[in-house]
């Protein structure tokens, strides 16, 4: 009797060891599956947050950048309606030519500017037509040199990202009592645009707050749409206001 007992015992061993590797070959498997499982759910998680914070972190972009362009053409549009205003109190004899600039000018700021790049043609062409808007309210006492060299060709740039800093230097250095001069250049290469712009500073003539809000409008464009492209400076140097502008395109 104890005989066959041991001998079934001994039968009864590889049944065993089957089972236990059978059990411990399911329970690695199920441990393994809800791991995977764990790990599959928290990655899909991990992504779904990191794709809410990129499109809220567009959509904060684009708010602020329409919030600043907003920003920049009620101001230029009011200044430049007043030039055509004093012309046609006046009677001047260029009137006519003047408003179809401001016509272009006005269609450039509100319809191109819906657009976040443009031709560089375009914002050099607005920028003449500005010049020679200011120009007819100008004294012989202030002396405007534009200057263009290189191939604009099918460049593309920001709309209105340069005219603030024209703008702003016809704003605060023109003087009807001192002599003046702005001096604007602007440089097309095959990877980088460079805007050069100077005058003399008057402070009687100047709007501390205005200077500064279009200063800031400018800038914050730039980080909106040139980030590590772009290199900006801007310093007081004897008296003249220089602006330095670089964008790798």
């Amino acid at each position: 009797m104890l005989h066959i007992t041991g001998w079934a015992i001994c039968m009864s061993l590889p049944l065993l060891f089957i089972r236990g590797q059978y059990w411990y070959n399911h329970v690695l498997a199920v441990v393994l599956s809800v791991v995977l499982s764990v790990a599959i759910e928290v990655t899909s998680h991990r992504w779904r947050l990191s794709e809410q914070a990129l499109y809220s972190k567009a959509l904060k972009a684009a708010a602020e950048l329409s919030f600043l362009k907003a920003q920049l053409q009620p101001h230029f549009l009011f200044n430049t309606l007043n030039n055509i205003y004093s012309l046609a109190m006046s009677q001047h004899e260029h009137t006519a030519a003047s408003i179809l600039k401001l016509s272009n000018m006005m269609r450039y700021a509100t319809t191109d500017t819906r657009h976040d790049f443009v031709l560089l043609q375009r914002e050099i062409e607005c920028m003449h037509d500005y010049i020679d808007l200011q120009r007819l309210r100008l004294t012989s006492r202030t002396m405007v040199r534009f200057s263009v060299s290189g191939s604009p060709g099918i460049k593309c740039i920001a709309p209105m990202l340069l005219l603030p800093f024209l703008e702003n230097a016809f704003q605060h250095g023109v003087s009807t009592q001192e002599p003046s001069e702005i001096v604007v250049h602007l440089q097309a290469t095959d990877s980088c645009i460079r805007f050069y712009c100077s005058n003399r500073q008057f402070p009687a003539t100047m709007d501390e707050s205005a200077a500064a809000a279009d200063i800031l409008h400018a800038r914050e464009r730039l980080q909106q749409l040139y980030p590590h492209r772009h290199r900006l400076q801007i310093r007081e140097d004897n008296g003249m206001h220089v602006v330095k502008l670089s964008l790798d395109i």
